[in-house]
């Protein structure tokens, strides 16, 4: 099955109000957009996806059937935005620095402050010698680095 994105939305706020045109106005387009999208989901799938019984619009099992994944598509979609936005706002996540052995106390100052300014980040330390922090970076090995020079600043 080959869908966009944006169709789901679509299905769903046609299922949702029983109406095209109600959910062209929802997602500010045009009714023949909406139609026009619904139909290309139902040739993509080969069944239909809506009945229509005078003015009233009813799901089909396979309408049916396609709402319950456009549900669970779009629920993983917020979870993802979420998931995003949290990582923007320093409100969770996961900071790795490896520092030099002879940063180590000065960094573990540091990422104390740090941790009590944002509490719910995860904070690993790694302190290695430089030999191998430097050959760890040149593989592209290590998340981030702080260098005495940086701390010093």
């Amino acid at each position: 099955m080959h869908l966009t994105l944006r169709q789901p939305n679509i299905f769903q706020a046609v299922a949702t109000h029983s109406s095209y045109t109600r959910a062209a106005e929802e997602l500010h387009l045009t009714q023949p957009a909406v139609s026009m999208q619904i139909k290309q989901l139902e040739d993509n799938i080969g069944l239909p996806l809506f009945e229509q019984l005078g003015k009233s619009l009813f799901l089909t099992s396979a309408g049916e059937e396609l709402l319950g994944y456009c549900e669970r598509i779009s629920q993983q979609l917020r979870d993802a935005e979420d998931a995003f936005a949290n990582m923007k706002s320093l409100s969770n996540g996961k900071l790795s620095i490896t520092v030099a052995s002879t940063a180590n106390y000065f960094a573990a100052n540091l990422l104390a402050a740090f941790s009590q300014q944002h509490p719910e980040i995860t904070i690993r330390l790694n302190v290695t010698n430089r030999e191998k922090l430097l050959k760890d970076l040149k593989f592209n090995r290590l998340c981030c680095l702080i260098r005495l020079e940086d701390m010093a600043a």
